[in-house]
């Protein structure tokens, strides 16, 4: 018993001596840290607090990501999941409604069933896309018969989940990135062609969020886009969306920035956007966060340590300018769109070799699950 008690008090005074330099370490002057140094200190602290810190543990908003029932199949990735996370954006997309009033609700109720034990706050992901749209859909061309089918659509899926699911993207994706026609920034997509004018258009927009709160009037209402950050007309087109919601009582209540970006990203586009969101007093959740590196569609790209401490630092930025930038009441949170590099909509969607995930393709931990947890804390 002696020698065991010696031997535990020996370790436990190393442990405290490499602790004790870890942490005189993390507080050198500024001018003696470079970013490689810096890197390397993080990364020990992080090694340090690897077995007691998950993100939803350290983040003072509900922290998602978006995984499929498929996904969670895998036994690490389920683990991964509730270790990790307290929100899920559940997939609803109108194609669920597969023939004309017969809707395929399995995957949102598996989600809505696993809430019942794992305690985690569900956002549904969208009532309204023009992509995600069953063919039988659009071979309506009449408005009138199309918005009947939209309304019955949003209030079937909605009021089936109420008070369930406690907030919804309402539509995804309607405004152009680099509009063509100086007057216009409208997507030209399948429901806007069946609309005389913009104005038109945007009137059945907002009455979707109209039905969207009659079915549930507690449930929280979002717009959902991409690329805020570097395409200003998009982000004008929002913020007067917005404008107008507020202006005739349509009940928008959040705006959901994707926030799908890669390693280059200026980080001024992120800062400004994240103030101009934040300035319409609504919601702000960072909805779809992935981060690509590789910026040339290289395939036989090496993923180095140099590389995968870019992302880090990245996923820390983001992390740490929405924290300091959306005022904690409106802070909605953070969601990753995916788990693993292997199940990224990168990878399989668009077949690009890249890895723009927190979790590799085992779901282990990556140097940007570090970087998103330290931006967290700070």
């Amino acid at each position: 018993m002696k020698t065991t008690f010696a031997s535990t008090n020996s370790f436990f005074a190393l442990f405290f001596v490499v602790l004790t330099i870890l942490m005189t370490a993390c507080s050198p002057k500024d001018s003696d840290i470079n970013p490689e140094s810096e890197i390397t200190l993080n990364s020990a602290r992080a090694s340090v607090n690897d077995s007691v810190s998950t993100l939803k543990m350290v983040a003072s908003f509900p922290i998602g990501a978006g995984p499929s029932v498929a996904v969670v199949k895998n036994t690490n990735a389920y683990k991964m999941f509730f270790e990790q996370f307290d929100a899920k954006t559940v997939h609803a997309y109108m194609n669920i409604e597969e023939s004309k009033g017969k809707f395929n609700f399995k995957e949102a109720d598996y989600w809505v069933q696993q809430a019942q034990s794992n305690p985690m706050r569900l956002h549904g992901h969208c009532l309204v896309y023009h992509i995600a749209t069953p063919d039988w859909l659009t071979k309506i061309k009449a408005t009138g018969e199309f918005e009947a089918v939209v309304k019955n659509h949003i209030q079937t899926v909605v009021s089936r989940y109420k008070g369930k699911i406690k907030s919804w993207d309402v539509i995804n994706e309607i405004f152009e990135a680099n509009p063509s026609n100086p007057n216009s920034n409208i997507k030209n997509t399948i429901f806007r062609a069946l609309y005389a004018s913009d104005d038109a258009y945007m009137a059945f927009v907002q009455r979707c969020f109209v039905w969207a709160h009659e079915a549930d009037p507690n449930a929280l209402l979002f717009y959902n886009d991409n690329a805020f950050d570097n395409t200003p007309a998009r982000l004008n087109g929002f913020l007067k969306f917005a404008a107008d919601c507020k202006r005739n009582g349509i009940p928008l209540h959040g705006v959901g920035t994707q926030m799908h970006i890669d390693i280059n990203t200026p980080e001024a586009g992120i800062q400004s956007s994240l103030k101009a969101l934040a300035a319409t007093g609504l919601q702000v959740h960072i909805s779809e966060m992935d981060i690509k590196v590789n910026t040339k569609g290289d395939n036989n790209m090496v993923f180095t340590t140099e590389v995968l401490n870019k992302q880090r630092a990245k996923y820390q930025f983001v992390a740490t300018a929405y924290k300091q930038l959306v005022p904690v009441s409106q802070q909605y949170g953070i969601t990753m769109w995916d788990m693993g590099d292997s199940d990224s909509w990168i990878v399989k969607m668009r077949n690009e070799h890249d890895v723009p995930t927190l979790f590799d393709s085992q779901y282990k931990k990556k140097p940007a699950f570090f970087g998103l947890l330290e931006g967290l804390k700070n």
